[in-house]
């Protein structure tokens, strides 16, 4: 697991490094099914998440298109799918509680699932290993920083 100035980054994830989230896929017979949350930088910055709204489950989305939104203190932001399929399902725990986004990032807090129809193309775009996920957290930290 990658620690970069108190954050955490398990490392059999994948990240989407323009829009902070996380990806865990798993096999679901011949298809990929792929858990989807935010990462534990974009989740401080975005602050204590009041409100999550996302597309019902069945929906058939592509990369970069939103899927919802995330309301929190700080801002309002979109969610955007970071590979292609069907939402297979959405967590009806994190929308009754958005809390669970910002206390367990990792676990309870994931966003939904996608049946993923171009993982193996779309995953190039995602960062994946220690060495590059640190490289792009620290100069994401630094950038944050000399905005401030």
């Amino acid at each position: 697991m990658a620690r970069i100035n108190g954050y955490e980054f398990p490392d059999d994830l994948f990240y989407d490094p323009r829009e902070h989230l996380w990806l865990r896929p798993g096999r679901e017979g011949e298809a990929w099914l792929v858990t989807v949350g935010v990462d534990s930088v974009g989740q401080d910055a975005l602050g204590e998440i009041v409100h999550i709204q996302l597309m019902e489950a069945g929906r058939t989305v592509t990369r970069g298109q939103a899927v919802g939104s995330l309301e929190a203190e700080k801002m309002v932001r979109p969610v955007l799918a970071p590979v292609s399929g069907a939402l297979a399902r959405v967590n009806g725990a994190l929308l009754a509680k958005p809390r669970l986004l910002n206390l367990d990032p990792y676990g309870e807090g994931w966003l939904f699932r996608v049946l993923a129809s171009s993982w193996e193309a779309e995953q190039k775009e995602l960062l994946h290993g220690e060495e590059a996920v640190t490289a792009w957290i620290r100069a994401e930290l630094k950038a944050m920083n000399e905005r401030r």
